[in-house]
């Protein structure tokens, strides 16, 4: 494919995803405020109060919504189109009915609020950051040189620095790692332009991260680390420090949510006085490339994690700043996030995905998990990796350790039954299911009266719906800082994350949403994602198909994903709750 058409194709996807981002976001707006309120996609906010110059902090009416931690609102006095007050505050924080936004705030206006008022779900516009970048590529040598080639399969990029392979590898045997994490580790640091890195759950792809960095800072590299997310980052700047690398992050106040302490937040790169003249890690967004807080900086490699996540052109904007490139992902694992159907819909959105096809001599799999025991990485071992995810490890052959006899539940949190299948109760359960979160909190609390602390249960659930409820009930019977200990999140939350034993809470029971939302629900990679978070024990509430449940008998790819589902469920020990949740 020619350097032209590619650039075209990228300057199509930006154009059609920023159209249908805005087009997604007006529509919710246009909805009748009574009709939102309902389904949760306003929340009532009753006062306002002003914490610092750039914080508020919001109290919360009494119907749940589907905001959380992350999210960007506007507030509005009931129009989010024409009466909004505030856009693009970002939820820092959320207590019991409160939020701490972060926001730029004009303390006219907010003495002028009514007792009532409102949030909706805002986006920013960044249309103006994936243009730029796409005219920097195509005007600089290192763009027509070396990433539209890379993008355009035009260049051989297999080419690998037979020395500096050979001695990172034998500093990553030193430092204990397997023999893939060792190949890996001697492409991330000697392939001349490309390193691909695919990283199955458990695997220790952070760990593989930071001793590239590592290595690469002590050759005297500028490295920027870079994800999708502020959290990707933090997690993996995390373990660089650890090696006693120089790192700092670069971002905003509210970018620091599980960076350790001890690794330095600026502003702007500029503010990093202590920065030493070559050899450091920065992370970063893409995004902070294009402005002040990184544009005028250059450096010798850029590391994307989570790359299976990052689209084309997000990763465009931070290849332009290096001329050689880490991608360490798992293209078997949540997609990018893409809204529009564009001409990149003919292959993956994902740059992960096509580099790693393309380029299969700089292209190594990490096979060994350390997470999960045998039984639970059996199914998606051989659904997914070909069989080739070996658990190996402490927890290779560890089971579910109870202090207590559990008094309810026996058969499902026994030991022998690493992997539990519940069918969901009720009947015309959607995005809620009242029943399914009752027996999900009582699971919870058998659990932990036997021995097992709330810190090592986690619960994944389509829904931000249904979560809230769960939360909403272990609220409830536990109180607040007992509760906050359990993780109860969405699949896209908690990729990469473990627990000793995790609850999936997949709600639906009504057929036809079940059928409307097939594509969604039954999404292999969503649903590898989910049954790889446990260490030692899974337990799976959902529905039971039978064989007779299809959806378009011309759409193949989902009645596949359909019957993968049920070989899943297949697989798992049936836990009889003897239709106590049911009634």
């Amino acid at each position: 494919m020619e350097h032209r058409q590619v650039l075209k194709e990228l300057r199509s996807f930006v154009e059609e995803e920023h159209e249908a981002n805005f087009a997604k976001l007006y529509e919710t707006w246009e909805k009748p405020l009574s009709l939102k309120l309902e389904t949760g996609e306003t929340q009532r906010l009753v006062s306002i109060k002003i914490e610092d110059k750039n914080h508020l902090l919001v109290t919360l009416s009494g119907n749940d919504s589907r905001f959380r931690e992350g999210d960007m609102i506007c507030l509005h006095s009931g129009n989010p189109k024409e009466e909004s007050f505030i856009r693009q505050a970002v939820i820092e924080h959320e207590n019991d009915r409160e939020w701490l936004l972060r926001a730029e705030i004009d303390k006219s206006v907010i003495a002028e609020i009514a007792m009532e008022f409102y949030a909706d779900i805002d986006a920013m516009d960044l249309k103006q950051f994936f243009d730029k970048s796409l005219d920097d590529v195509a005007s600089t040598s290192n763009g027509q040189n070396i990433i539209l080639p890379l993008l355009s399969q035009e260049m051989n990029a297999n080419s690998i620095f037979t020395d500096n392979y050979d001695d990172a590898a034998d500093l990553a045997e030193e430092a204990g790692l397997n023999d893939q994490q060792i190949h890996a580790v001697a492409l991330g640091v000697a392939s001349k332009y490309l390193a691909c890195i695919q990283g199955p759950p458990g695997t220790g792809k952070t760990k593989v991260i930071s001793l590239i960095a590592k290595l690469l800072v002590a050759e005297g590299q500028r490295v920027l680390l870079t994800s999708h997310t502020h959290m990707a980052i933090n997690n993996a700047l995390n373990k660089i420090a650890n090696e006693e690398v120089p790192v700092a992050k670069i971002g905003h106040i509210g970018s620091v949510k599980g960076l350790d302490k001890f690794v330095s937040r600026f502003e702007y790169g500029s503010d990093w006085t202590t920065r030493p003249d070559s050899g450091y890690v920065i992370g970063a967004t893409p995004f902070a490339t294009c402005t002040s807080r990184l544009e005028s900086f250059e450096f010798d490699t850029v590391i994307f994690d989570e790359a299976s996540q990052v689209t084309v052109p997000l990763a465009v904007m931070a290849m332009r700043k290096a001329k050689r490139f880490v991608f360490v992902g798992d293209h078997k694992q949540l997609p990018p996030v893409v809204l529009s159907k564009s001409v990149l819909d003919k292959e993956s959105y994902s740059v992960f995905s096509k580099l790693i096809l393309w380029n299969r001599d700089v292209s190594v799999m990490l096979n060994q998990t350390y997470r999960m025991n045998k039984w639970i990485s059996s199914w998606p071992s051989n659904q997914y990796y070909a069989g080739d995810l070996i658990s190996t490890g402490p927890n290779a052959e560890r089971k579910l350790k109870l202090a207590n006899e559990p008094n309810r539940f026996s058969d499902i949190l026994s030991p022998d039954n690493p992997f539990v299948f519940i069918k969901s109760p009720g009947l015309n359960a959607k995005t809620q299911n009242k029943k399914e979160s009752e027996l999900v909190v009582d699971l919870i609390i058998t659990i932990k009266e036997a021995g097992v602390s709330l810190s090592d249960i986690g619960v994944v659930t389509p829904y931000r719906n249904h979560g809230k409820m769960i939360r909403t009930k272990l609220l409830n019977k536990l109180g607040i800082f007992k509760a906050e200990h359990l993780v109860t999140d969405t699949v896209e939350r908690m990729q990469g994350q473990e627990r000793e034993i995790i609850i999936i809470s997949l709600c639906s029971t009504d057929r036809q949403f079940i059928q409307a939302v097939a594509n969604f629900f039954f999404q292999p990679e969503r649903l590898n994602v989910a049954i790889t978070r446990p260490m030692v024990k899974l337990i799976l509430i959902g529905p039971y198909l039978s064989s007779e449940f299809k959806v378009d008998v011309r759409n193949t790819d989902l009645n596949e994903n359909i019957d993968a589902y049920r070989a899943l469920v297949k697989s798992a020990f049936q836990g009889d709750l003897q239709g106590k949740y049911n009634g």
